[in-house]
């Protein structure tokens, strides 16, 4: 799909349903090349699938959105079945961009973070984590536009300054993912933050000469569950429903 042509979120949308109920070899063969290798680190190599394969989006740490002429961010996370193999759950959270703690701490509201600037709008693509199927098996079952309006600001907001305010106190070593609600903070690094010769895993930070360690912002699992529950009402938990949009 060539990007450039795409002139709306309509239109937009429109491509990027045409992807519902494929299967990811379907929309690159590139990903089986992967299927021997570790079933554990998926998510990355199904969102650069999608990116690369269907949009043509190469790899990128940029600030602004993927699909930057529409302000849309491309994102992928997982559901998976239960033990019955009769339940959809979540599976796991969703990080987003890396925080910059010297510059984030001088934003008032989310509204003018890093994380609006760069997922103000997401198009989010959802598939099937099944451990009885290779990767490039894995079905894409959900496709929706998630916007970060008022409702969404004011529910993120009290994380979000939970945040701010422990790195303004010189604790951002210090930030939990048991603080917050729906909005937090993840590890975003290949080193080990416990080891103090490490210096792949931090960063320093505006109000204390400790460092801290390279985070990422992240929705939890249940926020997630919240955005599927409301664009889809609870029944998409239960597998082999339809839905038309």
């Amino acid at each position: 799909m060539e990007i450039d042509k795409i002139k709306n979120i309509n239109e937009l949308l429109k491509h990027a349903l045409t992807l519902r109920g494929k299967t990811l070899s379907e929309i690159t063969n590139t990903i089986k090349k992967s299927d021997d290798v570790s079933r554990v680190v998926t998510k990355g190599d199904v969102g650069y699938v999608l990116e690369q394969g269907f949009f043509g989006i190469e790899k990128n740490s940029y600030a602004k959105p993927d699909i930057e002429t529409l302000d849309v961010e491309i994102k992928t996370f997982p559901i998976k079945y239960n033990k019955s193999r009769t339940k959809f759950s979540v599976k796991e959270a969703l990080s987003l961009n890396i925080i910059n703690y010297e510059k984030e701490y001088k934003n008032k509201s989310l509204k003018e973070s890093s994380l609006f600037e760069k997922s103000k709008k997401i198009l989010f693509f959802v598939y099937l984590h099944d451990k009885n199927k290779d990767r490039s098996e894995y079905i894409i079952k959900f496709v929706f536009l998630w916007t970060m309006d008022s409702n969404v600001l004011n529910e993120l907001e009290p994380d979000y300054q939970l945040i701010l305010n422990k790195i303004k106190e010189g604790k951002a070593h210090e930030i939990h993912q048991t603080d917050h609600k729906f909005l937090t903070l993840c590890p975003k690094h290949s080193g080990k933050f416990i080891d103090p010769e490490c210096k792949k895993s931090k960063r320093i930070q505006p109000f204390s000469k400790i460092l801290a360690e390279i985070r990422a912002f992240r929705l939890k699992t249940k926020y997630l569950s919240l955005m599927l529950d409301r664009q889809y009402g609870e029944s998409w938990k239960t597998p082999n429903q339809t839905y038309l949009v």
